[in-house]
């Protein structure tokens, strides 16, 4: 879990979160990603500005996952939430066919809104607030069929 403080002086964590650190071939895997407001005073959050979960196959297979984000809300104002102290806000995405082998995801939380997002970080490095410790997934290979 990592913390990030903004201009206006709130604390926000972000951890990944999934059931199982192993999963076999085929099957969906589950994953959650929250963000806390860890201060004493309320927070606004913009939904678009919480970047993942987003797997990345090691090593890569295949083309790249696409970003996860949300999709924007207008007027512009919808995409705030308030967040009250120690309350949380989270997704959940479900990944099916992932590659055998590792997959890690990641997630993380802008300063300002941007179009070149990469999984793991902003392209801009300046924009990056806050990142979750990357969650690590083994998916076992398929068993081959008995002929």
């Amino acid at each position: 879990m990592t913390a990030a403080v903004n201009a206006k002086g709130m604390a926000m964590k972000l951890w990944l979160a999934t059931e199982r650190q192993s999963y076999r071939a085929g099957e969906p895997v589950v994953v959650q990603l929250f963000v806390l407001n860890d201060g004493f005073r309320s927070a606004d959050l913009d939904r678009l500005m919480l970047i993942g979960p987003n797997p990345v196959a090691e090593p890569a297979a295949g083309p790249p996952f696409p970003v996860s984000i949300e999709p924007s809300l207008e007027p512009a104002d919808r995409n705030l939430i308030t967040l009250n102290p120690f309350c949380i806000y989270g997704r959940q995405r479900v990944f099916d066919h992932l590659p055998s082998g590792t997959v890690v995801f990641h997630g993380y939380l802008l300063r300002a809104r941007s179009e070149q997002l990469l999984p793991d970080r902003p392209a801009d490095a300046a924009l990056l607030a806050a990142a979750a410790k990357p969650l690590t997934v083994v998916i076992e290979a398929a068993a081959p069929a008995n002929q």
